[in-house]
């Protein structure tokens, strides 16, 4: 089954907070193209990550699939 859409979200490190625990802050890339491969989501999320002074923290790959058919009238 391929997904209808797949996205991007990557998770960086921001510093930490008063109490010491890391801050987050993700960015979701959408609108990736279905068909590329894992290898290919980890290039890219190496490429994007390298233009952020922060440090990745986490990538993850979300494809959606559609479980119903969607009916028009």
């Amino acid at each position: 089954m391929t997904p209808e859409t797949t996205s991007l979200q990557l998770v960086f490190e921001d510093g930490v907070d008063e109490l010491g625990n890391p801050i987050f802050y993700s960015r979701r890339f959408n609108n990736i193209n279905v068909e590329a491969s894992d290898d290919d989501i980890q290039t890219i999320a190496s490429a994007l990550a390298s233009l952020s002074a922060d440090a990745l923290s986490g990538a993850t790959r979300r494809n959606d699939y559609s479980l119903l058919p969607v009916e028009s009238d």
